[in-house]
């Protein structure tokens, strides 16, 4: 494990963790983390070089170049800070980095080892994704193991989805906390398929659902007012263009058919004879 920890030591019960890649397609997590960054005092303490956690296929260092030369090379990383802000009934940790591409089992277990040795007792992890949602909905669901996590994104009003698919670090993250008895609840925010950039409605509910695990409050007002801001120009934008207007609108229909229950009810025609043979057969 190469990790260069700053300070002598890292005390934090809690972390909040945001990986870039795939598990942020919309790159709402790191956006969210940075906004709480602004709001909250912090320092950076820790960073672990990722060597032989990426491959150059989907992961590149970044380098600077002036006059010919190469000034700078950064390799992935991931940062960790601490924020011990008086307005916080103890420390948190915050991280954020690409997220690994090969070992995620050693990944994880090194990971949640390291947070373990730092006092973590809970984890939050960060992700977003493109969905079928209206850039005017919030959608934010999460993952959970344990009895208590669940009560506690029922009470923030996060939903509770079915899902099966490729999976993110998150996953293996999950998987190893539980093997060490840490709850680690993995949110994530739900984007429309047809907008780029930070949706800052949706960061705003992120921000104030972290407010509410950490026990303090955080300020939304200006991401609200810059969203309802950008929130005109893509109902015009929506107007104007009648192909994505038709996209729309088949989503909706089909959301009012989910609601009824109506999708759901797609039934093989030999399933029904069976069971009406099956019925016919019980009333003899």
């Amino acid at each position: 494990m190469n990790i260069r920890t700053l300070t002598q030591s890292v005390d934090a019960r809690r972390a909040i963790l945001a990986f870039s890649g795939w598990c942020d397609a919309g790159k709402l997590a790191e956006f969210t983390v940075d906004q709480l960054k602004l709001q909250i005092s912090h320092e950076l303490r820790a960073i672990w070089d990722l060597d032989g956690y990426w491959q150059t296929e989907s992961t590149r260092p970044q380098i600077t170049i002036r006059h010919g030369q190469i000034q700078q090379m950064e390799w992935p990383a991931l940062h960790f800070f601490v924020s011990d802000d008086k307005q916080l009934q103890e420390p948190v940790v915050f991280g954020g980095g690409p997220e690994p591409t090969v070992s995620w089992r050693p990944f994880a277990r090194e990971l949640v080892e390291l947070l373990k040795q730092w006092g973590c007792q809970e984890i939050l992890l960060l992700g977003s994704l493109l969905d079928q949602v209206f850039h005017d909905e919030i959608v934010i669901s999460a993952v959970v193991q344990d009895p208590e996590s669940y009560n506690k994104v029922r009470e923030l009003d996060c939903e509770l989805i079915e899902y099966s698919g490729p999976g993110a670090i998150h996953s293996a993250i999950m998987a190893q906390a539980q093997e060490a008895n840490i709850p680690c609840i993995s949110f994530w925010a739900h984007l429309p398929f047809y907008l780029s950039g930070p949706h800052k409605m949706i960061a705003a509910r992120l921000l104030r659902i972290l407010a509410s695990c950490m026990g303090i409050e955080l300020a939304t007002d200006d991401l609200l007012k810059s969203w309802y801001r950008k929130k005109q120009q893509i109902d015009q934008m929506v107007q104007q263009d009648q192909n994505l207007r038709e996209s729309l609108e088949s989503i909706r229909r089909h959301k009012v058919m989910k609601r009824s229950g109506l999708s759901s009810k797609v039934v093989r025609f030999e399933d029904f004879i069976k069971r009406r043979n099956e019925s016919e057969q019980d009333e003899e």
